[in-house]
């Protein structure tokens, strides 16, 4: 199957994609106010497609190891957000209904961000592995 046809829309899809990365990561980075804003979801299901649609048009082999390392930590990244850091957002968020004050809010804070510095430091080594196509 052939999709020289997407060759006219690479330099857009390149930017698409990078857009819906720097949000993703963005998003992570400063995640009380774009969770709040329900844009960081959206980002990473954009991301998804457009790299899918960029791997079809450039032709690039999925056993390429930079590929496949950035593929399985996009979907790491994914999972840690919605094991670890959504439910400790919520965390967070039900203690400071409480009291902001308090040590349950203080424990919860520390919970999301070390997850959300977790889910960041995965997104900058995708977006380095996918900027950089390392050989080894």
């Amino acid at each position: 199957m052939s999709f020289e046809w997407l060759e006219p829309y690479s330099p857009w899809l390149s930017l698409v994609h990078v857009f819906s990365a720097i949000v993703a990561l963005g998003g992570n980075v400063g995640y009380v106010f774009w969770l709040s804003q329900r844009v960081t979801g959206p980002a990473y299901g954009l991301l998804l497609v457009t790299g899918i649609v960029m791997i079809l048009a450039e032709g690039w082999s999925i056993s390429e190891p930079w590929l496949l390392t950035g593929i399985v930590l996009y979907f790491v990244s994914a999972g840690v957000a919605f094991v670890g850091l959504n439910p400790a957002l919520r965390a967070q968020l039900s203690a400071a209904e409480q009291d902001t004050s308090g040590l349950a809010y203080a424990s919860a804070a520390r919970r999301s961000r070390q997850l959300a510095w977790l889910v960041v430091a995965i997104v900058a080594v995708v977006v380095w592995l996918m900027v950089v196509k390392p050989t080894v």
